[in-house]
């Protein structure tokens, strides 16, 4: 008798289970494409050019006369005397120092700023999944660590022209 209940009880299981799984829609999101094709990327990349490129081109003018002070002192080791040369030598330092010090100051910038435009575009990317997740009624949508999904589940194109639409609002 208890085989029997039990055997009963199994197959109760099986069937609800079964029964679920038809309802459940499963959608997949590959993040790591919409981030390389989404226009607002390209948006973000170029308003960091246009605000950090003077910098950048700052850094490399300072650049550019580090290294013609190295070629300096090279060509001129010979026939300075040892003040100029420890005064030359103690210049480059600086300006070295002084470059790597300006150098870490806007990578931090650069970053503080890439990551709030990030999450910016981070929080679009999940309303706009959100919203396709609703209106089409999925279950649960993957993103990140999904070995193989079938191209059917894949729901990164409508996430794509949502967020194209979007833009073009801009």
């Amino acid at each position: 008798m208890k085989k029997l209940v039990l055997s009963v009880l199994l197959i109760a299981g099986f069937i609800t289970t079964n029964v679920a799984a038809e309802d459940l829609k499963i959608g997949v999101v590959s993040v790591e494409r919409i981030l390389s094709e989404a226009p607002q990327v390209d948006a973000v990349n170029t308003s960091m050019l246009e605000r950090f490129g003077p910098q950048r081109d700052a850094l490399q003018s300072l650049e550019k006369e580090i290294t013609k002070m190295q070629g300096n002192y090279k060509r001129n080791e010979l026939v300075m005397t040892e003040d100029k040369l420890n005064e030359l030598k103690k210049e480059i330092i600086i300006k070295i120092q002084g470059l790597k010090q300006k150098e870490a100051m806007l990578q931090q910038e650069v970053a503080t700023v890439r990551n709030q435009e990030l999450a910016v575009l981070q929080q679009q990317v999940r309303g706009i999944i959100d919203d396709i997740s609703k209106k089409g009624k999925y279950s649960l949508v993957l993103s990140e660590g999904v070995a193989y999904a079938d191209d059917k589940l894949d729901i990164t194109d409508k996430v794509l022209d949502k967020m194209k639409a979007a833009f073009k609002k801009k």
